[in-house]
């Protein structure tokens, strides 16, 4: 996680809210089969996940950065 600069994460993070609000649209409308709607849920879920990993991983970083600058 290291390698990417703030920069990249929060455009890594715009990118994935982004294609969670296309997909939510298209649950509500444009899906037309429930193999499409399947498909969208488990993609939503993904990102949903994704992003909350992003998340987590930035959180593990900056406390990691905090006990060595405490040093």
């Amino acid at each position: 996680m290291s390698n990417f600069d703030l920069d990249t994460l929060q455009a890594f993070r715009k990118y994935i809210k982004k294609q969670i609000e296309q997909t939510k649209e298209d649950i509500v409308y444009g899906v037309d089969s429930t193999e499409k709607l399947q498909y969208s849920r488990g993609r939503l879920s993904a990102l949903e996940t994704l992003l909350q990993d992003l998340k987590d991983l930035q959180n593990k970083e900056n406390m990691f950065d905090d006990d060595n600058n405490t040093d």
